[in-house]
């Protein structure tokens, strides 16, 4: 496939809004809300630092891992929505927008508007794609790189070999699309702006014996660029079977391969995520990652259809963000809030690892 051309450093684009660098005093101010943040809910519950919100459910692909495509997608919450939800909750410091497909939205790029204006105290926002409208997705992000958000994480979505993906998002050709992508974001050039291929290990393409664990990565993505996670089974959330997680042996063979080929590097990512993978291995073995998790305490899952729920596997929907003035330092006091919390720390829940809640958990630094 042709290369495409890189994106140059300043972005021909609508508004014709360059990418900037943010300003290093207000970089670092966000940091130390992010930090006095993380102490909030070291002390005390229902004060999350990190919101995941699923801002739509509509995707072009209909992967066998997740089954949001099986019925009618919900379109997410309205412009006015998520307007209130941002402007009552300027102590947020750390926003995943999810989906299905963010940049699948036709309003994205307003979406993201909003979310540049009003995340006052953002230091990290990330955003997941499956990659398929380059334009589209360039376009989403544009607000966001003439934003003072520091970090700016995508990460594109890619299963493996183009032939695997293909198979596994039932859809030919998307794998070529997601490179696509891929490589036009590899070319945008903002202090924190970082673009990753997110490779989600899965029964559907892992074999239960794995020969060369070569053979199952995507082709010809350096392993510095590529994250590894875990499929995870979510009645809620992707609506897919109890089954869809990799053979544990399997999986452990690719991570190890990955890991000894990687840099080693210090930035704070790549200390996170390696304290993610030291707890991952124990629940592929075991099923459980020997720790407590930070849900309800740490970070907070939000449904497209406005529903709060612990995190995005554990299918204990509180209510709805409106019943609480769309406050998320409210949500104790939906209904089953405090008992969903007591499960979650009494570890009567899941127990899964995934990196939506693992990541701040770590933060949190709870055993």
């Amino acid at each position: 496939m042709r290369r495409p051309p890189a994106v140059p450093d300043l972005m021909i684009s609508r508004t014709g809004a360059p990418p900037v660098a943010p300003g290093r005093r207000e970089s670092w101010r966000r940091y130390a809300a992010l930090a006095r943040a993380v102490l909030r809910a070291r002390r005390a519950a229902f004060d999350p630092f990190k919101l995941t919100w699923i801002v739509t459910e509509r995707c072009s692909l209909r992967c066998s891992t997740c089954h949001l495509w099986a019925r009618a997608p919900h379109q997410g919450p309205e412009l006015e929505c998520v307007e209130r939800v941002l402007a009552s909750n300027h102590q947020l410091t750390w926003l995943n927008l999810s989906g299905g497909d963010p940049v699948e939205r036709c309003d994205a790029p307003e979406l993201m508007g909003l979310v540049a204006r009003e995340g006052r105290d953002l230091a990290l926002l990330d955003f997941p794609t499956a990659g398929q409208d380059p334009s589209a997705t360039l376009a989403a992000l544009e607000p966001l790189l003439a934003s003072p958000i520091p970090r700016i994480y995508v990460t594109v979505s890619l299963d493996g070999p183009d032939a695997v993906h293909d198979r596994i998002r039932r859809c030919a050709g998307a794998a070529a699309r997601a490179r696509q992508t891929f490589e036009l974001l590899k070319g945008v050039r903002r202090p924190g702006f970082h673009v990753v291929v997110g490779m989600t290990l899965s029964a559907d393409n892992l074999a239960g014996s794995l020969d060369d664990p070569r053979a199952v990565l995507p082709e010809g993505v350096p392993v510095d660029d590529l994250h590894l996670n875990i499929a995870h089974h979510s009645s809620h959330y992707y609506r897919n079977s109890s089954d869809v997680g990799p053979p544990p042996d399997a999986a452990l063979r690719v991570v190890e391969h990955v890991r000894r080929r990687r840099r080693t590097r210090l930035s704070p990512l790549d200390l996170v995520e390696h304290r993610y993978w030291r707890h991952a291995r124990r629940h592929l073995t075991d099923g459980d990652p020997g720790r407590s998790c930070g849900a309800l305490r740490a970070s907070v899952f939000l449904a497209a259809d406005g529903r709060v729920y612990p995190c995005s596997i554990f299918d204990r929907p509180l209510g709805h963000i409106a019943d609480v003035d769309y406050s998320l330092r409210r949500i104790g006091e939906l209904n089953g809030a405090a008992t969903t919390l007591d499960a979650v720390e009494r570890r009567d829940c899941p127990r899964c690892w995934s990196p939506c809640e693992a990541f701040p958990t770590l933060l949190l630094g709870r055993r």
